[in-house]
C-alpha cells in the first residue's frame, strides 16, 4: 500500500491533536515527512516526536519536494492564504475550518485547485461522524415522513480567553464552532432553494471581543425550518443536541445516542370535520398512536470522525475516488456564515 507523504502546517491544538494524531492512526496510509511551525519550542517538540523535517518558514516548507499533501492547520485568518499558496506549489491540500469568512476566498481556493489540478479537501470532519451518518440514514429512509424542522442545540456555560475569542484572528463561535453545526444542518436543506435567514450574534461571557452566543434560523420554500443555537451562556444545557420533526415521527440525539419513533398515519381512523363551531365532547381531540420506537448507539469501536476523514481521503488521493466532502458543499457553510456576519454588522 502506497503511503501518502504528508506535511502539516501548524503544530497547535488542531495540527498536533487532530491532524497529526489522526494520520498517526493510519500508519499504513500516511507518513508525515514535514512540518511547519513558527514557534521554536513546538517545532523542536514536533521534530522529536514525529521524526520528520521541520521548517520555520512556510515557503521553505512548501518547497519540500517529498511532500504531496499539505494540511493547513494554522490560525483561522491565515487559512485561505496558506491553502492557496500550497495549491500553487503543486500540493494537494486539506484546509481546516473555517475555510474563510467569505465566499470570495473559497471561490479562489476552488479555482486555484482546478487550475493546478490538485485536490482541495475542506476539513469538515464531523460530516464523517458515525452519529450524524446514522441520523442522515434514518431521515433519508423516509420513515419520519416529510421533515418539518431540524433543531441543533449545543449549550455550555463558560469563558474562553484564547486567540479564537478575538475578531482580529477571525475568532468567535460562529467561525470556529458553528461550521460543524451549520454543515450538519445544511445536509437537510436543498441547495437549490430561496432562503430567509435570521441570525443573532452576541458577546456574552468570552474574555475576547468576538461572539460566543449564536442563534440562526433558516427557512426555504422547499426546506424544513433549520434552527441552530450554539452558546457559551446557557447554565442549563438543553437536551437533545439534535431534534428532528417529521410528519410521520421524529428523532432526537445526544453526542453518541439516537432515539427515533414513527407511525403509519394511513392506519389511523378517518375523522369527520364539524360543520358548526361546537365540540360535542367539550374537550380537545385525542387519539392513541401506535409508535414503532428504535434506539442506536455509536459502537465503542467506531472510527473517530477525524480519522475517518483521512481514511476516506486516502481513497481519493491514492485511488482516485471522488471527495466525500466537496469544496462546493463546504462553500455553503461559508456562505451562511458570511450572511450571518453581514446581519450582525461585522
Amino acid at each position: 500500500m502506497r503511503k501518502i507523504k504528508a506535511g502539516v502546517a501548524g503544530y497547535g491544538r488542531s495540527g498536533m491533536g487532530i491532524h497529526c494524531h489522526s494520520m498517526g492512526k493510519l500508519p499504513e496510509k500516511y507518513e508525515i515527512v514535514a512540518l511547519c511551525e513558527p514557534n521554536d519550542e513546538r517545532r523542536k517538540e514536533a521534530e522529536e516526536k514525529l521524526k520528520c523535517r521541520v521548517y520555520k518558514d512556510f515557503n521553505k516548507f512548501l518547497a519540500d519536494k517529498e511532500t504531496e499533501l499539505v494540511t493547513v492547520a494554522v490560525p483561522s485568518y491565515l487559512h485561505a492564504k496558506c491553502a492557496i499558496a500550497a495549491l500553487k506549489a503543486g500540493k494537494n491540500v486539506v484546509c481546516e475550518k473555517p475555510l474563510s469568512d467569505n465566499v470570495a476566498d473559497v471561490d479562489k481556493m476552488i479555482e486555484t485547485a482546478k487550475k493546478y489540478k490538485k485536490i482541495f479537501a475542506p476539513f469538515q470532519n464531523k460530516r464523517h461522524d458515525p452519529l450524524f451518518l446514522k441520523m442522515k440514514e434514518i431521515v433519508d429512509s423516509g420513515i419520519l415522513g416529510r421533515i418539518v424542522e431540524v433543531k441543533i442545540t449545543w449549550h455550555s456555560f463558560g469563558r474562553r480567553w484564547d486567540w479564537q475569542t478575538l475578531r482580529k484572528f477571525k475568532g468567535g463561535t460562529l467561525n470556529n464552532t458553528c461550521p460543524h453545526a451549520i454543515d450538519h444542518g445544511l445536509q437537510f436543506m436543498p441547495e437549490k432553494d430561496k432562503y430567509k435567514i435570521f441570525c443573532h450574534l452576541e458577546k456574552t461571557l468570552t474574555c475576547g471581543d468576538a461572539d460566543d452566543h449564536v442563534k440562526i434560523i433558516m427557512k426555504g420554500k422547499k426546506s424544513p425550518v433549520l434552527d441552530m443555537e450554539i452558546t457559551s451562556a446557557s447554565a442549563y444545557s438543553q437536551e437533545p443536541k439534535y431534534l428532528i420533526m417529521g410528519t410521520k415521527g421524529g428523532l432526537q440525539a445526544n453526542w453518541n445516542e439516537i432515539w427515533w419513533k414513527y407511525c403509519k398515519p394511513e392506519t389511523l381512523p378517518k375523522r369527520t370535520l364539524p360543520k358548526i363551531a361546537i365540540s360535542n365532547a367539550r374537550k380537545y381531540d385525542n387519539e392513541e398512536i401506535k409508535w414503532k420506537e428504535e434506539y442506536w448507539k455509536v459502537p465503542a469501536d467506531a472510527m473517530h470522525f477525524s480519522v475517518a476523514f483521512y481514511d476516506r481521503l486516502y481513497k481519493t488521493l491514492a485511488k482516485g475516488a471522488p471527495l466525500y466532502v466537496t469544496p462546493e458543499s463546504a462553500r455553503r457553510v461559508v456562505w451562511l456564515t458570511e450572511q450571518c456576519h453581514k446581519m450582525a454588522g461585522l
